[in-house]
């Protein structure tokens, strides 16, 4: 029984068309979902039409956008080979953009034929409709059960600090500024006189020639000021993460030193570019985080407000509380070239004989015989994907943990390469280790993505998206 279910709001209309699971309740959920149709009146009156894949994409991507509006804190893109159908962005003036990828009827989408992406411009209020559209069809139990938006808590490491850098280091530097005016207006004080008292035999004495022996000469004995100025400019206080414990595993080391490269870099697209290099010494915890960062030279102190370390770095509800997570410290470079280089300021020491640093999780060669039958691709996925589930318990991750897991078309592990960070230092919680059983060879393979979010849930797809 074909039954429509709408979600009308005066600048958004959801309309869904389905089978019913049930022929004799109108009221059972839809079974299979033929046709969404999304009407927005006022935006060049738009009407998106497609599929279950439209709907998914439009949903999730809605959800993000307005997380991303209400909260004020940028949620990173979804991660994955392929292109989302629907993406939401912001606009100039106060508009936003609806953007949908269209596709020739009856063809995968793909880059090789995709047309133009159709952009619907909305104004905030016809957004929040669409949100309120969206939000009524999650929670309409009698449409789709299954469709839920997947909301997840944002990395504290893109949560920028309320006030800038220059705000924050005011108050330290007028007091320095302060203590150092004092010092200079205490240095021109001459020292009171001082003249010892004598005994009354000797106070008919003609006094001897010569300077008074505790008499001090002007300006002695005041301390030097240390203008503490430019460190405060600076921002972080390394001082307090010296006494931490340092990471010294080659491994992890490199999977750090990737992941803070590539976040840098991400960062800095849209920054000026510098007239020098801009040299930090940048601490970073085990999972990631920046925790601190100092200048390497006056160029650096000025211009730190064009790299992405303020906005990037943590900072602590309690400033003064000494960290006692482990810590690694690298260097990192910005060039006027645009390149980020980052590199450790000591070498890494090497794992002891007879321990494993994870070698199965290093950076896996080049693909060359890959499997191109797409059956046997999809049979791959969904047996990877049972062995990891059979497998999987609790883990202690605070944020997703993506891996590049290659299989031989008989379906054995060869290896598994972290994506992110936090995915290198809790390998050894995921199934991944005790699952690789094939050595490297010359037989046919693929390479799939497998992310364990934050919320529980196992995702295993293609890794160069599903086959046609």
């Amino acid at each position: 029984m074909t039954v429509q279910r709408q979600y009308t709001l005066p600048h958004c209309n959801l309309v869904l068309e389905g089978l019913s699971a049930d022929a004799n309740d109108p009221l059972s959920p839809l079974a299979v979902l033929m046709n969404a149709e999304c009407h927005l009146p006022g935006a060049s009156d738009a009407t998106l039409t497609g599929g279950r894949e439209f709907l998914d994409s439009l949903v999730a991507a809605v959800s993000r956008y307005g997380q991303q509006l209400l909260s004020g804190v940028p949620s990173p893109a979804p991660a994955g080979p392929g292109q989302p159908t629907v993406e939401v962005k912001p606009g100039e003036g106060g508009y936003h953009h609806l953007l949908v990828h269209q596709q020739p009827l009856g063809e995968p989408l793909s880059d090789i034929n995709a047309q133009p992406p159709l952009d619907v411009k909305l104004t905030t209020v016809q957004f929040y409709d669409l949100m309120e559209a969206v939000d009524q069809l999650l929670a309409d139990t009698q449409t789709l059960p299954d469709l839920t938006a997947q909301f997840q808590a944002v990395s504290r490491r893109l949560v920028q600090p309320t006030e800038p850098i220059a705000q924050r280091a005011a108050p330290a530097a007028l007091g320095a500024a302060v203590l150092a005016a004092a010092g200079l207006a205490l240095f021109f004080v001459p020292p009171p006189e001082f003249e010892p008292t004598r005994p009354e035999s000797e106070s008919s004495a003609p006094a001897e020639s010569g300077t008074n022996p505790l008499e001090t000469a002007p300006g002695a004995g005041v301390e030097p000021v240390v203008d503490t100025t430019e460190s405060a400019a600076a921002g972080v206080d390394l001082e307090r993460l010296e006494a931490a414990p340092a990471i010294t595993d080659a491994a992890t080391l490199a999977l750090l030193r990737s992941d803070l490269a590539r976040r840098l870099e991400e960062n800095w697209t849209d920054a000026p570019r510098p007239s020098g290099d801009l040299a930090y010494r940048v601490m970073v915890s085990e999972d990631g985080d920046i925790l601190g960062y100092k200048y390497d030279s006056d160029l650096a102190l000025a211009e730190v407000d064009n790299t992405p370390l303020p906005q990037l770095t943590f900072v602590p509800v309690d400033g003064a509380e000494p960290v006692r997570e482990r810590v690694a410290q690298f260097i990192a470079t910005f060039t006027p070239a645009g390149q980020v280089l980052v590199e450790p300021t000591s070498a890494p020491t090497a794992a002891p004989a007879g321990t494993s640093t994870g070698a199965t999780a290093a950076t896996l060669p080049p693909l060359e015989n890959k499997i191109a039958d797409g059956d046997r691709i999809r049979a791959l996925n969904g047996t990877l994907y049972d062995d990891i589930l059979a497998e999987l318990g609790p883990l202690s991750a605070s944020e997703d943990l993506r891996f590049r897991v290659r299989l031989t078309d008989a379906g054995e592990v060869v290896g598994y390469e972290p994506i992110n960070a936090a995915a290198g230092l809790l390998a050894r919680e995921t199934p991944l280790p005790g699952l690789v059983t094939a050595p490297e060879g010359d037989r046919n393979q693929a390479d799939f993505q497998v992310v364990f979010t934050q919320g529980g849930v196992l995702q295993v797809s293609p890794w160069d998206g599903w086959p046609q």
